[in-house]
């Protein structure tokens, strides 16, 4: 009888890949992928475009604008509010980088993450030392992508940082019994429960083959790498579920308390057109806090192209 080969679900990945940004911190793109106008009951901040023919294309980010009632401003004699959320992946083509740098300087304030003291602003172009800086770059040599930190100017007038400070981030830590261990077991956990339940539609890879992608080469291997990633990555319930909830969690629920709380001083500075910035995970609690806490409603969105997913032949 021959040799069936070992298969194994692709869900590991997002977890490794999740665990590792987690500790990490063509032509001209046109940033006007699609348009929706009418204000949406459900919202989407990660997804993968396809061809007609079902074929990878991209994976997307979306800008989705959050407004005021213009009537309840109007009462309070000033501009209706207007909060962005820009959904993020921290590696991502340069294209992708550059057309956000070009729409942050229309903002009154765009507010980042980044769990460092007040203020702190990476510096662009500044490679990362020690053993998590070799971990993000081996990720973008293999991705053949730009690291977030490295290709967005924080030192924009406009750039105001919206996040813990890592004492705070400790201390919400040790208040809930998390641990950096424990947030990365509970991806690897969740992604591989949603895998045995079927509820994931990436393929099946082989072990031999999941290597070879690794360590192997190959003028498309970084492209395979890229797309068998994102069909995982794309799956935002796997992070919503480990680290949303009722009990929440710090890496999302105490990081986005502290981003609303720096929201809520620069409206009241005078601030109406604001922006978000943080990872695509984050966004779904976002999104809730902003209709609950502040009355805003989902309106227009824009998809952004974050990873080229394309066939080499494709391109040409």
């Amino acid at each position: 009888m021959p040799h069936k080969a070992h298969r194994t679900s692709a869900a590991p990945l997002l977890a490794l890949f999740a665990g590792l940004t987690t500790v990490l911190a063509a032509t001209a793109l046109e940033p006007v992928r699609d348009r929706e106008a009418a204000v949406a009951e459900q919202v989407e901040f990660l997804r993968l475009s396809r061809t007609d023919a079902g074929e990878l294309e991209s994976l997307d980010t979306s800008i989705v604008a959050y407004t005021e009632d213009a009537r309840v401003a109007a009462r309070a004699g000033r501009k209706p509010v207007t909060v962005d959320l820009v959904a993020a992946v921290h590696l991502g083509g340069g294209d992708y980088y550059e057309t956000l740098d070009r729409l942050f300087s229309e903002y009154d304030a765009v507010l980042y993450e980044l769990v460092a003291p007040p203020n702190e602003r990476p510096r662009p172009g500044r490679k990362p030392s020690g053993a998590i800086g070799s971990a993000q770059q081996g990720l973008t040599k293999l991705l053949g992508l730009e690291f977030q930190l490295e290709s967005i100017d924080y030192t924009a007038a406009n750039f105001v940082h919206a996040d813990l400070s890592p004492r705070e981030f400790q201390q919400a830590m040790k208040k809930r019994g998390e641990s950096w261990w424990s947030m990365f077991t509970k991806i690897m956990s969740e992604s591989m429960e949603r895998a045995e339940r079927g509820e994931t539609a990436a393929p099946e890879v082989g072990v031999g083959e999941l290597f070879g992608l690794l360590f192997g080469g190959g003028a498309d291997r970084q492209i395979r790498l890229r797309r068998m990633m994102a069909e995982q990555f794309s799956d935002m319930d796997v992070l919503t579920s480990a680290f949303g909830g009722e009990e929440g969690s710090t890496r999302i629920t105490d990081r986005n308390a502290a981003a609303l709380a720096v929201l809520k001083k620069r409206i009241a500075a005078g601030d109406r057109r604001i922006a978000i910035f943080y990872g695509a995970a984050h966004m779904d609690d976002f999104d809730r806090r902003l209709r609950e806490d502040f009355s805003l409603q989902p309106g227009e969105t824009v998809w952004l192209e974050a990873w080229d997913l394309r066939e080499p032949a494709a391109r040409k």
